[in-house]
C-alpha cells in the first residue's frame, strides 16, 4: 500500500485520511499539508490513522511538530485510531498529555464539536 494524504470536512473539522506507512518522509508530507490547512484558516483538524500500516518515532515527531505548529497557528490538532505501538510510544514519552488520540472517528467528531 503506498502513501497517502486526503482531506475532507465533516462539520467544522477536517478529516486527514493517512494511508500507509508513516515514518520521517510522509510526516514532512503531512506537515506540509497540514500548514497549507492552517494557513487557509482551518481551526480544527483530525488525522485519520485508520489506515497506516507503520508508524515509526520519526512519525510520531512529525505528529508532534504538527502539533506545534497548530497552536502555533491557534489551531487544534488529534487523531484517531493511531496503533496500538504508537499509543504506547505516546504514553512512554508522556505526549499522550499533549496530543489528544481518539478510539474512533464518531467519538473525536463529538468531542472536538463541543470544546
Amino acid at each position: 500500500m503506498g502513501f497517502s494524504a486526503s482531506t475532507r470536512q465533516l462539520g467544522t473539522v477536517t478529516v486527514v485520511d493517512v494511508r500507509g506507512r508513516f515514518t520521517l518522509i510522509e510526516g514532512e508530507a503531512v506537515h506540509e499539508l497540514l500548514l497549507d490547512l492552517f494557513e487557509d484558516g482551518r481551526k480544527r483538524v483530525l488525522l485519520n490513522f485508520r489506515d497506516v500500516s507503520y508508524l515509526d518515532s520519526s512519525g510520531i515527531g512529525q505528529l508532534i511538530r504538527g502539533l506545534y505548529s497548530a497552536r502555533k497557528n491557534n489551531a487544534e490538532l488529534h487523531a484517531v485510531d493511531l496503533s496500538p505501538r504508537a499509543r504506547e510510544i505516546l504514553h512512554m514519552t508522556n505526549l499522550h498529555t499533549v496530543f489528544t488520540d481518539f478510539p474512533d472517528e464518531q467519538t473525536a467528531l463529538r468531542t472536538i464539536d463541543t470544546q
